[in-house]
């Protein structure tokens, strides 16, 4: 009986930790009509991995110093991290992306949504043409697109109408 009773208490307590743990916080991007730029690194020198549009949706990771957070884009099975300029983020919603279909320069009846903005890193999914996605940043020849799940992958330009 005792055992019941410790193995009781634990879980209660367990209970209140996650219940008293920090939640999540988040933000969206405000950059005005250009958007932002998701950095590598904290620093307005590191690589770009992509221009992300005002009222794109983040989750603050982090404060990165030097007017640098830490951010993640997405959810569901993917998404994409990096560093954001503190000034550019809100929170409140500006507005969210715009919305585009699926098509296939190929001929085929699905294209390959990457991980990232290349036809060279992983296959996160397959979409059907004419599948609606809502686009929310770019990178060169690719877009940053946000699935009904949360997911975020990529697309090229040709991909997308």
């Amino acid at each position: 009986m005792r055992i019941c009773f410790d193995k009781g208490r634990k879980i209660a307590a367990a209970l209140c930790l996650l219940l008293l743990a920090p939640a999540a916080q988040a933000a969206v991007i405000d950059g005005g009509e250009a958007g932002t730029v998701l950095r590598a690194q904290p620093d307005e020198g590191a690589a770009a991995l992509g221009r992300f549009y005002s009222g794109t949706e983040v989750e603050i990771l982090g404060d990165a110093g030097g007017g640098w957070t830490q951010v993640a884009i997405g959810a569901g099975y993917a998404g994409v991290s990096g560093y954001l300029p503190a000034a550019s983020l809100a929170d409140h919603a500006a507005g969210w992306g715009r919305m585009m279909c699926v098509c296939s320069p190929y001929g085929t009846q699905s294209v390959v949504l990457r991980d990232r903005p290349s036809d060279s890193y992983s296959a996160l999914a397959m979409l059907e043409v004419g599948t609606q996605v809502c686009v929310i940043g770019t990178a060169d020849a690719y877009c940053y697109v946000c699935l009904d799940d949360g997911s975020v992958g990529c697309l090229s330009v040709r991909e997308l109408e």
